[in-house]
């Protein structure tokens, strides 16, 4: 079986919490948010690769990573390859990672079921009202919400959650992070939330959005108003950087 991928990282320090892993990137997604940096995977760029070819880089490399995360772009859109992947890593010892915009629960209740996810991470981009959510993935996607809230119910039988909010100064602020989180809250029992900083790469989709950089300083003062209004004991800043606990 093959998947279209865009690349890998043999290992990451940065893309499961503290948590060596080897990172494979997912071409195909089906939002087109105007901030996207990745917007060649977003429009189905990159190579077919045999999953047993995968499976041996990734073996290759097992001493040095606990995780292998499967990003994108979004993973769900290849469903059978992404079950195929997730079984094989879990053959090699290792823990599954799964990085999801959370469109597509069915999927992510089909690797729950099969015990296929140990790390979920989740993307809530802004508040979670359809049309502020159309604004920020730049399409009118049907029951985007609903489908949201139904893969954070799932992330309840997931051992260690993750949830994330990149922060693009001209299309959020912080009341919109609230006002999400809280709703979070009221349907996933235990998560860590990760504050990102949205930091604008060259095939970014829509130019507008190249000198929209948040300091790091910036995004930490953000984080801490957002940590004591939502009430979460931590909250982590991501950055190109690397993270930090605050």
């Amino acid at each position: 079986m093959k998947i279209k991928i865009g690349g890998i990282v043999e290992t990451s320090l940065t893309d499961v919490l503290f948590n060596p892993s080897f990172v494979v990137w997912f071409s195909f997604c089906n939002f087109r948010c105007p901030w996207c940096s990745n917007f060649s995977l977003v429009k189905g760029e990159g190579e077919w690769i045999e999953i047993n070819e995968l499976v041996r880089k990734i073996h290759e490399n097992k001493s040095f990573v606990e995780y292998v995360q499967a990003t994108g772009g979004e993973p769900t859109l290849q469903p059978d390859g992404l079950v195929e992947l997730f079984s094989n890593v879990k053959t090699l010892g290792l823990k599954t990672s799964l990085d999801t915009n959370g469109s597509n629960p069915s999927v992510v209740r089909a690797l729950v079921k099969k015990k296929l996810i140990d790390h979920l991470a989740i993307d809530v981009k802004t508040e979670l009202i359809d049309e502020k959510y159309w604004r920020v993935i730049g399409r009118k996607y049907p029951h985007v919400v609903e489908k949201i809230k139904k893969t954070l119910y799932l992330a309840n039988k997931v051992e260690f959650v993750e949830v994330r909010t990149t922060f693009v100064p001209s299309l959020l602020n912080v009341s919109d992070v609230i006002s999400a989180l809280k709703e979070v809250k009221k349907i996933c029992k235990e998560f860590n939330f990760v504050l990102q900083q949205f930091y604008p790469f060259d095939e970014i989709l829509r130019r507008g959005f190249v000198d929209k950089l948040l300091p790091k300083r910036s995004l930490i003062e953000i984080g801490k108003k957002i940590k004591e209004e939502v009430g979460l004991d931590t909250l982590v800043i991501r950055t190109k950087g690397g993270m930090e606990i605050i």
